[in-house]
């Protein structure tokens, strides 16, 4: 059961830190799980397993969806400066500490979640939390440094940029949520970057990186009591500042197009997408599930007419595209479900009308098997992404970070049998049926049909 180590905890925590979890609802944990709040709003959370190792993170609630258009980029800058060294320790003495003992460290910024994670040995757990705790409060930020920061992510940019799928997901991010912090890329702007120095990044240190916004996560051979005692030596220092209380921003989503006409490109990439529920949401799973309804494939799979998928089957048969592949991507309140796929320039409109008329088929005669499929599928991808102790550790932070708690893999499965076709049709029509979608093409997109007659073909006339 979720709990606090302190008795007096809601006393003592600011409005801001009670207003971080009034979103949240707490739920039961599995029996190897447990989870408590330090005094001052950091989250403690351990998962008990057999591994010798311990994978330990810092999740942080940090990114562009809490930054302005002024400082759009500066945690993914913070995230470059990270092992860089600090006030305590050099660079090299950082280099040299982590060779001897043998751990590995990572960082990764999404929209909405920074996490500096770490692989060790459970006797270094302490060393590797302290490391932790020097990225968000002891940061050296020395000039030479910073200034080949900016040229790494300069040359990030680059290779971003020539990557068109990932332009297309970030061109659907800034239509789909135009006018919201959700629209920024976590990269940010080249005139940002430039901008980006000692005093500015230390300052939104201090001033974002608030406890409240910490979740201290392990799996591992690793005893909660000692994580609880690494935290409060690390963490229990920093105090909350309700002044410096970041805001989400709007949550907003807008049906509109963005096209990138480049006929040098050979192939073009598109999306489509409608408004999803988000991480929390009842019908989470039940998105998810139709989204593995319509599934994914490429040329490179065999299968042809005898594919699951319907979407698969006159991909295959028809030679309409390269590939294609459904997504679901859920933030804390909002979401983007749709899919994305890579084809020929001739091919635009006969693979938007397929794409289309799966999706109508989902909302009205989804049959049973269909609703099976998906579920089971769901439950396969679920069940992976918490093999091992890495997967299980990020599992448990983002479960943390969005749910104050974590659904057991045993309470997931049985939530995915319990969907049927009826469910299925019920919540696809509710959020895809007469929807205005989102869509973004990059490439030889002289074939692709109008916003109109896209818009038109997300409902069937119906006597």
């Amino acid at each position: 059961m979720f709990r606090n180590i302190f008795p007096s905890v809601s006393k003592v925590l600011k409005a801001s830190v009670r207003h971080c979890w009034a979103n949240c609802t707490p739920v039961d944990l599995p029996s190897n799980t447990q989870l408590c709040i330090l005094p001052n709003g950091v989250r403690v959370a351990t998962e008990q397993t057999n591994s010798s190792l311990a994978s330990i993170s810092l999740y942080i609630e940090a990114g562009p969806r809490f930054e302005t258009a002024c400082n759009n980029g500066i945690t993914h800058f913070i995230e470059h400066m990270a092992y860089k060294g600090f006030n305590s320790m050099t660079k090299c003495q950082l280099q040299e500490s982590l060779l001897l003992m043998g751990a590995k460290l990572g960082a990764h910024t999404t929209r909405e979640i920074q996490i500096f994670s770490a692989k060790c040995l459970v006797e270094n757990a302490g060393d590797i939390i302290h490391i932790l705790s020097n990225v968000i409060t002891d940061l050296a930020l020395l000039e030479e440094e910073i200034e080949a920061e900016r040229y790494n992510i300069c040359l990030e940019m680059v290779d971003a940029d020539n990557d068109p799928k990932q332009v297309v997901f970030d061109y659907l991010h800034q239509t789909a949520f135009q006018g919201t912090p959700l629209s920024q890329r976590v990269i940010g702007p080249t005139r940002n970057i430039q901008r980006f120095d000692r005093h500015f990044t230390a300052t939104f240190l201090s001033q974002h990186y608030q406890p409240y916004k910490l979740a201290l996560v392990s799996s591992g051979c690793l005893d909660h009591s000692q994580m609880v005692d690494f935290a409060l030596a690390r963490f229990g220092h920093m105090v909350s500042h309700s002044a410096y209380e970041s805001d989400e921003g709007p949550c907003r989503f807008t049906g509109s197009q963005v096209i990138y006409r480049d006929d040098s490109m050979p192939f073009a990439h598109v999306a489509i997408a409608v408004e999803a529920p988000g991480y929390n949401s009842p019908e989470y799973l039940t998105l998810l599930a139709a989204s593995y309804v319509v599934g994914s494939w490429n040329k490179g799979q065999g299968g042809g007419i005898n594919n699951a998928s319907p979407l698969a089957q006159a991909a295959a048969t028809g030679n309409l595209c390269e590939s294609f592949e459904s997504f679901y991507i859920a933030y804390r309140d909002i979401g983007l479900w749709g899919c994305y796929f890579v084809c020929d320039r001739m091919k635009l409109e006969d693979m938007i009308y397929n794409i289309q008329n799966t999706w109508m088929n989902l909302c009205i005669s989804t049959q049973f098997f269909d609703a099976k499929r998906g579920s089971r599928l769901a439950h396969l991808e679920i069940a992976k992404a918490v093999t091992g102790s890495i997967n299980s550790c990020h599992d448990l932070g983002i479960q943390t970070m969005y749910r104050c708690g974590r659904k057991s893999i045993q309470d997931i499965a049985y939530d995915l049998s319990t969907i049927n076709q009826q469910n299925v049709k019920e919540t696809v029509e509710r959020y895809i049926y007469d929807r205005c979608p989102a869509v973004v093409a990059v490439g030889p997109t002289e074939n692709l049909p109008d916003y109109t007659r896209i818009r038109a073909g997300m409902y069937w006339l119906r006597l």
